[in-house]
């Protein structure tokens, strides 16, 4: 075990005393002396002691607390691959769940920062990077380092041993998740701007002014960063130097995120339209709907799906605006794709659609679960996270 590894299994022992559950401890604890956890859905084998017995004890309650139902994951199209325990206090839960193919990283909302095994569900290593009254933004992940945004600075950390090895002060409030470009980590501000901090050396890169807040996340599409504003406006900029490429400008700002792909951007509003625009600024189509929109749009292989209060989940031509069906019966946003079939998800329920009809084909809530995110859209593997905080992988059936 190295130092590192060490000093942040001692932080989260003294945790402990303030609410880290004995799950979490055991958990954090496997590979420095206990039974690992197995990769499947098996009881953790734990030294005998009368902590480890209560430590036993209380993981097994935490894994009978989140019940899976194997048969409704199968006609979803998975089946379990194992469940994984990070570190969550007493009380808290999974705020951000980041996949990779090797690494998942799991941060909850008292900040402390676990990276599990993708392969297994192992806990690789744990680390608190904030007080637990921190406002958090979001993570990405770039080489070995897992950046760790809050509203003021940027905690950075090895990805192996979970030490933080970096702490960048950002001289701006941030109020969106970072995107990542070359070195830059670029945000959207309280203030309205547009604002890249540079990760080596931790100095500023540059800032472009919208003029009003910036609420909804920034999108990203090759070298263009996106951004709107709380009044509307537009902004693609060059992602490397912040200049600017185009501008546009809708009736209101958004509370569902843009998101682009294949030379476009698309916009939720809550002027109550969809809108389409190139990276150029040009204004491709509008929908006109009977209510604001607030989820944010899927979209893939050139349909938009958007979700909405007066039809349903829409499937929109992206190239044309052409609507190509909507579904009443489902308000969740598509979150995957499984042998040809959309996945949606609205916080309690998930469905599988036909891509072409929409027709609904299964439905069923998970009353456990609390996020439902895969890896990769078509045909990835499916995490679903409890409200307790336990992660369980499922992967596709054959």
């Amino acid at each position: 075990m190295t130092p590192t590894t060490q000093q942040t299994t001692r932080r989260s022992l003294t945790r402990l005393a303030g609410g880290l559950t004995l799950a979490a401890l055991l958990t954090l604890t496997t590979g420095c002396g206990l039974g690992a956890i197995g990769s499947t859905d098996s009881s953790p084998t734990v030294r005998a002691s009368s902590g480890n017995a209560s430590a036993g004890s209380l993981i097994q309650a935490r894994r009978d607390a989140f019940k899976i139902d194997h048969e409704v994951y199968a006609s979803l199209g998975y089946r379990l691959d194992w469940r994984g325990f990070p570190v969550v206090s007493a009380g808290e839960h999974i705020l951000f769940l980041d996949l990779y193919d090797d690494i998942i990283v799991a941060h909850e909302s008292a900040a402390t920062v676990s990276i599990l095994e993708a392969s297994n569900g192992a806990l690789r290593n744990s680390s608190q990077v904030a007080s637990a009254i921190t406002r958090f933004v979001g993570n990405f992940r770039t080489g070995n380092l897992i950046v760790v945004s809050s509203d003021t600075d940027a905690a950075i950390i090895d990805a192996q041993t979970g030490g933080v090895i970096q702490r960048d002060h950002l001289d701006r409030v941030v109020t969106t998740a970072p995107v990542f470009t070359a070195n830059q980590k670029i945000y959207g501000t309280s203030i309205g701007h547009v604002y890249s901090h540079y990760i080596s050396p931790p100095v500023n890169a540059w800032a472009y002014d919208m003029g009003s807040p910036i609420d909804a996340q920034l999108a990203m599409d090759g070298s263009i960063v996106v951004a709107v504003s709380r009044r509307g406006d537009i902004a693609m900029l060059d992602a490397s130097s912040g200049t600017l490429i185009a501008r546009a400008k809708i009736f209101g700002g958004c509370e569902a995120d843009p998101v682009a792909g294949d030379g476009m951007v698309f916009f939720a509003s809550l002027d109550q339209s969809i809108y389409a625009f190139t990276l150029e600024g040009r204004q491709m189509w509008r929908i006109r709907t009977e209510q604001p929109l607030h989820v944010t749009p899927t979209y893939h292989a050139g349909v938009l799906y958007v979700p909405s209060d007066d039809k349903g989940l829409r499937a929109i031509d992206a190239n044309t605006g052409t609507q190509l069906w909507n579904q009443p019966a489902s308000t969740g946003r598509v979150v995957a794709m499984r042998s040809g079939q959309l996945i949606t998800w609205d916080g309690t329920t998930a469905s599988t659609l036909d891509a072409a009809t929409g027709d609904v084909i299964f439905s069923a809530e998970l009353t456990e679960v609390e996020i439902l995110k895969p890896d990769h859209f078509v045909d990835g593997n499916l995490y679903a996270v409890s409200k307790g905080g336990i992660i369980a992988k499922f992967q596709p059936r054959d």
